[in-house]
């Protein structure tokens, strides 16, 4: 009897004891974050870039410039994102083709844009895959909704970790 409860004493200590190892190595991995891409803009060669967090409400907001992306600045306010990028709000109701993403990947440079053929309706979004190269742009995937894009390779761009 002793020996039994000895036994259940020492296996539930272990099994406390490699519960709080593996708490610990979750607390040492900071969780990554994902974001959406909801709107990119493009400034002479730089690409401004906002983007979504998961359980977020104010949008981060990034310049990719020269191949290398980073934060652009920190903003505490919706208004102020809007303020400094109009294009923000007016893409959301309009019908012509708005750049929302970029993708670097495998020497390959892409631009993802969206075009809404009912601006009241984001199930009836185009989106489309150009490829970037000297200047010159063409167009590699053509998707009919988001689904499509998440299941493709370009779904980095709009899904980012």
């Amino acid at each position: 009897m002793k020996t039994k409860l000895w036994f259940a004493v020492a296996a539930s200590f272990l099994s406390v004891a490699a519960f709080s190892q593996k708490k610990k190595q979750q607390e040492k991995q900071p969780e990554k974050k994902q974001e959406m891409a909801v709107y990119a803009e493009k400034r002479g060669a730089d690409y401004y870039l906002v983007r979504l967090e998961k359980d977020k409400n104010i949008p981060n907001v990034y310049v990719h410039s020269n191949g290398i992306t980073k934060p652009y600045k920190n903003y505490s306010d919706l208004k102020d994102i809007v303020t400094e990028f109009p294009g923000m709000m007016t893409s959301n109701n309009s019908t012509k083709e708005e750049l929302i993403s970029i993708l670097k990947k495998d020497d390959h440079f892409y631009e993802i844009t969206s075009q809404r053929k009912d601006p009241k309706n984001i199930e009836k979004t185009v989106i489309t895959v150009y490829e970037v190269m000297n200047g010159q742009k063409r167009i590699v995937e053509e998707y009919n909704d988001i689904y499509e894009v998440m299941a493709s390779p370009y779904k980095e761009a709009i899904m980012i970790n």
